[in-house]
């Protein structure tokens, strides 16, 4: 039964796409195997294949001109026997002397060893003489027609020592035919030319190879050394080691290239030096901001409340030790403000610091020990922000929430965080307090060298962020504080 036209479709395009995806795949490993090769074997591996490519052209373009060349040239050859033995047996034809033709084409047989046979016959079609030793073979009459007058005729055969042309030449006289001479030369020699050229091209390209190898090995050892030297110097820098110079005494693109690297080396030291000393500058910010807001507030309102109960002491004691619980109560407060900068201090730049964990912990603690309730909404993840904006916004919500306890006389107060796939934060902290009026807070501020929003300012400002704040009296106060969470890197395609 046979198979319908649309079954075997449907085979063939399975098959096809088969070898699509072999062929895709191969491709896939190829490359990837292509990128994990270093820069040396990628040298060696070009030069290789760029010799092996040009030797195998130039054989194959030699083989194949040779090879016409001296197709010609035999046939020219067998040519030219072929009309010299008509010119001399032309006498022995027309007195049918059949020994004296033997003798001639035999003679001439020997004297190359390319000529595969030669007969002639006359007019007639009869064989005057030939030099087969084992009988005349009747098909080679058939092989080739007789030439007519001034006409020579080429027939290339197939036989079993190889591919023969026979030449058919007329042996004539005044334009009238009185037979045909038959030679058949071999291509041997041919072949075996072409095979000797063959095997000294490959003798050549091997040797080229060879040389291109050792050339190509030498050129990617003079390239590869100073990357090598530059990748040591890279790893000992990235160690911490600015001292590292790199010496290449070279003429090119690489000294300058080396000369680029140590002057960079020397800009980077001294960036982390001025690193240095801008975090050390922040650092002591931070804690005059924190003995500040906390501290400093604090032991000035217990010296006012110590002042009072030295005077109600005198007029109301019941009152004055009213006063002391609540004294006490301030007594804490800035207590835990000191362990709470200590902590901070004790806590290393590079110390992984997670926000969520250390927010809850601070709101909950908020809330046990103030009246006011404290509720946090986060949109997306803040657990992936760096160490050093994780603080300031840290920071940032904990001085928020001590000015709402301190100033706002707020009873709720809500926390938003919005992260926008890892590119901006969005943090909102609002309060239904008292409020207050912004510019007039704000001039208040620097004029009595008071930190307060000032301070909130300039940490967001610190990590590129913008910070706007809403209020009015008696409308309570948003902060409203965005940060940029994305590093702007500078990449360079080649």
């Amino acid at each position: 039964m046979s198979v319908p036209i649309w079954v075997l479709i449907e085979r063939n395009r399975w098959y096809m796409q088969y070898l699509k995806k072999i062929r895709d795949k191969v491709s896939s490993l190829f490359r990837i195997y292509l990128k994990a090769m270093s820069l040396r074997k990628k040298i060696l591996l070009s030069m290789i294949s760029l010799l092996l490519l040009l030797g195998l052209t130039i054989a194959l373009v030699t083989r194949i001109v040779l090879l016409e060349t001296l197709k010609t040239e035999f046939q020219r050859k067998g040519i030219s026997f072929s009309i010299s033995l008509a010119a001399n047996s032309l006498v022995d034809v027309l007195t049918q002397n059949n020994s004296r033709i033997k003798l001639l084409i035999e003679n001439e047989k020997r004297l190359d060893k390319d000529i595969a046979y030669i007969f002639i016959v006359d007019s007639s079609g009869r064989i005057l003489a030939h030099t087969f030793n084992k009988g005349f073979p009747v098909d080679l009459m058939r092989a080739n027609g007789a030439p007519k007058y001034g006409d020579i005729k080429i027939q290339p055969l197939d036989t079993q020592i190889g591919l023969i042309y026979d030449i058919a030449v007329p042996i004539s006289l005044e334009k009238s035919v009185l037979g045909q001479v038959r030679l058949g030369i071999k291509q041997n020699s041919i072949q075996q030319t072409i095979m000797a050229l063959n095997l000294i091209f490959i003798a050549i390209t091997l040797l080229s190879v060879f040389i291109g190898i050792l050339l190509a090995y030498k050129l990617s050892s003079l390239i590869t050394r100073p990357i090598s030297k530059l990748i040591e110097a890279t790893q000992s820098i990235q160690k911490g080691d600015f001292s590292t110079k790199i010496h290449i005494e070279t003429k090119n693109e690489i000294e300058l290239l080396s000369a680029s690297f140590n002057e960079m080396v020397s800009s980077l030291e001294q960036m982390m030096e001025e690193k240095k000393r801008l975090r050390a500058l922040e650092e002591r910010n931070r804690i005059a901001f924190d003995l500040h807001d906390g501290l400093a507030q604090n032991l000035a309102d217990i010296i006012k409340r110590l002042e009072l109960c030295e005077r109600l002491f005198k007029l109301e004691p019941s009152k004055a030790l009213k006063e002391l619980e609540g004294l006490k109560k301030n007594t804490r407060d800035a207590l835990n403000s000191i362990r709470q900068t200590i902590v901070d201090l004790k806590l290393t730049q590079d110390a992984s610091f997670n926000l969520y964990d250390n927010l809850t912990e601070h709101i909950n603690n908020f809330k046990k020990q103030n009246n006011v309730n404290v509720k946090i909404d986060i949109s997306g993840l803040i657990d992936n922000i760096v160490t050093d904006k994780a603080k300031i916004i840290f920071y940032t919500i904990r001085e928020a929430l001590n000015n709402i306890r301190k100033h706002s006389a707020a009873e709720n107060a809500i926390i938003y965080l919005g992260c926008d796939n890892n590119d901006e934060l969005t943090v909102s902290i609002k309060d239904d307090g008292k409020g207050f009026d912004i510019n007039e807070a704000e001039i208040s501020a620097c004029a009595s060298r008071k930190f307060g929003i000032m301070s909130i300012r300039e940490r967001v400002a610190s990590i590129g962020g913008l910070l706007s704040i809403r209020s009015k009296a008696g409308e309570g106060v948003e902060i409203l504080v965005k940060i940029p969470l994305k590093e702007q890197k500078a990449e360079y395609v080649i």
